[in-house]
């Protein structure tokens, strides 16, 4: 009789909480708790604590296909959240808004929407589209082409005026639209530059060991100036393998990378990067923001909202100032609710990397 006494008042006090949430979201994470996706979940988690939002997180640890089976176990369980936060990772967001056709929840897409291909082709087999209500995106192209302008800067500084610079590339995936983004800056940079000359651009699927592993075997084969890293564990999985290749960071080769990771400011810090770009986990944070305005909209009938927010590169100019504000992760000491325009009274979304610094520091 204590056990069933306990179990109800238990039900009821975890009842009057989801209750006690003004709306509630169900981010389906293409990762998991750790990594680049464990601090998007993290900000996403804090800014749901400031904005009285009721957070459940689905992590599909980067499985193929586990987003869609972790969607359909979700729609058969019921009781639909107000929102779904959806990744196009791996151009899986057409087989994800299939299952949701009909469904009553709306959907933000979160670092890599839709694409044009990919709404032609639901439109054509009337899927309905309506349900999707907001996108926030991070530039990707700008980030890749100033990763790579970055590396070019420094090798010249190290070169002769007729020597070419040989470039490695370590891209992420052949689908994923923000590494497809990343990948067209990098080679846009390359056009641009006539004195590099990309040696090899190697898809290492996001993956730092297969990173160390291509660029070991590459530079068994030839020189190499300077590595464009995808993100910041590519380009550390890179930098291990210079290093047992008897090459120096930032002496001998040069290293970029992209996350705002701890692993990624340390390196930038020891001259071993010469940049991390990024800032794009707190998109985590941006969404429940942006979902939070749209629960709270003053105007009649669904409004899409469709951010694109730069990226901002650490470097060894400004690093301290990031690892003093930003490097212990604590993502609770900032308060999400003044991004909000519902809040704020702005007319416009200040997501910059200065207006990060400032909370934090605040």
């Amino acid at each position: 009789m204590i056990v069933r006494v306990f179990c109800i008042v238990c039900f009821w006090i975890a009842a009057q909480a989801v209750q006690a949430a003004d709306f509630r979201v169900t981010f389906v994470n293409p990762g998991g708790e750790t990594g680049f996706w464990g601090e998007v979940s993290k900000t996403m988690a804090a800014a749901a604590a400031d904005l009285n939002a009721d957070l459940e997180i689905l992590n599909a640890d980067r499985q193929p296909y586990a987003m869609e089976e972790l969607l359909s176990q979700r729609l058969v369980q019921g009781d639909l959240p107000d929102y779904f936060i959806l990744v196009n990772e791996n151009q899986s967001a057409a087989r994800l808004m299939q299952l949701l056709e009909g469904k009553p929840s709306k959907v933000l897409f979160l670092l890599n929407k839709l694409t044009p291909m990919q709404k032609n082709i639901l439109e054509r087999r009337n899927i309905d589209l309506s349900s999707v209500i907001a996108s926030i995106v991070p530039d990707n192209e700008t980030a890749g082409y100033e990763m790579a302008l970055s590396l070019f800067t420094e090798a010249r500084k190290l070169r002769s005026g007729t020597e070419q610079i040989r470039l490695l590339a370590l891209t992420g995936d052949s689908n994923t639209p923000a590494g497809l983004q990343r990948e067209l800056g990098m080679t846009r940079a390359v056009a641009d530059n006539p004195d590099v000359t990309l040696v090899h651009a190697i898809p290492v699927e996001w993956n730092e060991e297969l990173a160390y592993q291509r660029t070991r075997n590459v530079l068994a084969r030839t020189r190499i100036d300077i590595v464009w890293g995808a993100n910041d564990d590519l380009a550390i999985g890179a930098g291990k393998a210079a290093r047992e290749a008897g090459l120096t960071a930032g002496k001998d080769i040069f290293f970029a990378g992209l996350n705002w990771s701890k692993r990624g400011m340390d390196a930038v810090q020891g001259t071993e990067m010469t940049m991390s770009h990024g800032g794009h986990f707190f998109a985590g944070a941006w969404s429940i923001v942006m979902l939070r305005d749209h629960y709270f909209r003053d105007v009649k009938g669904e409004v899409y909202v469709d951010v694109l927010f730069k990226m901002s590169p650490i470097t060894p100019e400004n690093v301290e100032t990031y690892l003093e504000r930003l490097g212990d992760g604590d993502w609770d000491k900032i308060d999400f609710g003044r991004f909000c325009k519902s809040r704020s009274g702005r007319s416009h979304y200040d997501f910059s990397a200065d207006a990060i610094l400032e909370a934090a520091g605040s």
